[in-house]
């Protein structure tokens, strides 16, 4: 299931797990039980904790590319070819 950012009016942000088919609704806030709504935000997504938090952003972009699916070629590989190159010999 996604992870979706609701706003509480009165305690702020939060994430939640859910159905795509739910998200567009109102979620119960898990500190005050109040309605939240969705927030919708544009971009890429914010890693400023865990495991992305000292990447570039080439690495972000290629780990938000990964989660929605979208192919991630990143071209020929680079370096120096090793001699011999050519047909596998096997």
């Amino acid at each position: 299931m996604p992870l979706y950012e609701f706003r509480c009016p009165e305690c702020g942000p939060f994430d939640l797990n859910r159905d795509m088919r739910d998200a567009a609704s109102t979620a119960p806030c898990p500190a005050c039980d109040q309605p939240a709504r969705r927030r919708y935000r544009v971009g890429v997504g914010h890693h400023s904790t865990g495991v992305l938090r000292d990447a570039g952003r080439a690495d972000r972009a290629r780990v938000d590319r990964a989660r929605t699916g979208e192919p991630t070629v990143t071209g020929p590989p680079s370096g120096r070819r090793l001699p011999g190159g050519g047909a596998h010999r096997h």
